[in-house]
């Protein structure tokens, strides 16, 4: 009976947290934070009404966000005209990508066992923005499982071995990538990566071709944008040094248990060296004590787990400073690995200059990225090891307790 579930533990808990999904369904869970998604729903309902009697009809008076996902619940709305059922079809929908997820990664590590890797992908179902998102129909989700097809297209391209000409995979991944900038705006600076890579994998004129081709798939947005400025403007904010304390102290919140499990085994697994470097740390230290001198920000309302955690433990900002600092070295890490990584990390840390920063913009985002995207060896050091995988399940089932216990007693709406 041990050795089959040892052989199995992968369809068993992609059954298992399947199942517990719905019974969060049934709940009406939000362990996002405090009825959040919730709000997100019932305030963009009207919205999806309003697109079942008529298509083109602008965000504007219900949401900031890029419209695709609510045209999408008003097609099901069209034929059901129940908000239940609405919701509970995209419930169904959302488990897409945990199963893209494992297709990219059994892609992508062709040598790892096959039930290490779908054990691996079933963790999707404890990120608590996945199973709120996919209760209440976010577009998140919808955002999330587009992306993940455009890195499949993406990574299957960079396997090839010439890059002479445009084929289906760079087609596809445009094509994709576009579905999740017009489902959640932001994933546009995925693009910016994207360009980068062309540029130096095709010759001039291809490079040239592709970026025509974006420029024809922009033109829905620039026209959303002039009906709609909010579209662009609620994504915004000049105050950057928010953004720079702000972003790494949420990527360490994901990034810390991965490098400290690895090291557990041995710690020359890692190379202790990149991270001890003297001079980085003496730098991002600096910068980040006068952000934190400097910092303006609401953390009420968003800013991450470390941020929340640090007022309500400590009453001020400086555990969180703390994690900013190792987020920025562990990041530093990475990108030194390869050059490819630089650009990865020069986006994630830049590319969310908003008014409020919910860790939500990042999850699971980045922790697909860090997996499928990212040029580096601790995806595949980490993934080397079951046992890595059931301690990262015990990190991330303690993170979903504590959101639900959030959720339920709103412990961060009465931090003082």
């Amino acid at each position: 009976m041990k050795n089959y579930f040892e052989k199995n533990s992968g369809k068993i808990s992609f059954i298992l947290l399947s199942l517990s999904l719905f019974i969060g369904f049934i709940f009406n869970e939000d362990s996002i934070g405090s009825g959040g998604q919730v709000a997100d729903f019932y305030d963009t309902w009207p919205y999806v009404e309003a697109l079942t009697k008529n298509f083109f009809v602008l965000p504007g008076a219900w949401t900031d966000n890029t419209p695709l996902n609510y045209m999408i619940l008003s097609w099901f709305n069209y034929f059901f005209h129940d908000m239940y059922i609405v919701r509970i079809i995209y419930c169904f929908i959302s488990i897409l990508l945990p199963i893209l997820f494992y297709y990219s990664l059994k892609s992508l590590y062709q040598d790892f066992d096959k039930n290490k890797l779908l054990l691996f992908a079933s963790l999707m179902f404890l990120f608590p923005s996945f199973r709120s998102g996919a209760i209440w129909a976010n577009n998140s989700v919808m955002a999330n499982i587009f992306f993940v097809a455009f890195i499949i297209f993406f990574n299957n391209w960079l396997k090839e071995s010439k890059f002479d000409k445009i084929n289906t995979n760079i087609l596809c991944q445009l094509i994709f990538l576009a579905l999740a900038v017009y489902t959640r705006q932001y994933y546009a600076l995925i693009y910016l990566f994207a360009m980068y890579m062309y540029f130096k994998k095709l010759s001039i004129k291809n490079f040239l071709i592709v970026s025509f081709i974006v420029f024809i798939f922009t033109l829905p947005g620039f026209w959303l944008i002039i009906n709609e400025t909010k579209v662009l403007i609620s994504v915004f904010s000049p105050k950057i040094y928010n953004t720079i304390l702000i972003t790494p102290s949420i990527m360490s919140f994901y990034l810390i248990p991965i490098f400290f499990i690895i090291s557990l085994k041995s710690i020359n697994q890692i190379n202790i060296k990149k991270i001890a470097n003297i001079l980085p740390i003496i730098f991002f230290t600096t910068l980040i004590i006068f952000m934190t001198i400097i910092f303006d920000y609401n953390y009420k309302v968003g800013g991450g787990f470390f941020i929340k955690l640090s007022y309500i433990v400590f009453d001020n900002i400086f555990f969180a400073s703390l994690t900013s600092i190792v987020g920025l070295m562990l990041l530093y890490y990475l990108a030194l690995e390869h050059n490819d990584n630089i650009v990865l990390v020069i986006l994630l840390i830049f590319g969310f200059p908003a008014y409020y920063i919910f860790q939500k913009y990042y999850e699971p985002m980045f922790f697909l990225m860090l997996f499928l995207m990212f040029k580096s060896e601790i995806p595949k050091l980490f993934l080397k090891n079951k046992k890595n995988i059931y301690y990262l399940a015990i990190y991330l089932g303690i993170y979903l307790t504590l959101a639900i216990s959030n959720d339920i007693f709103k412990i961060t709406k009465n931090i003082a």
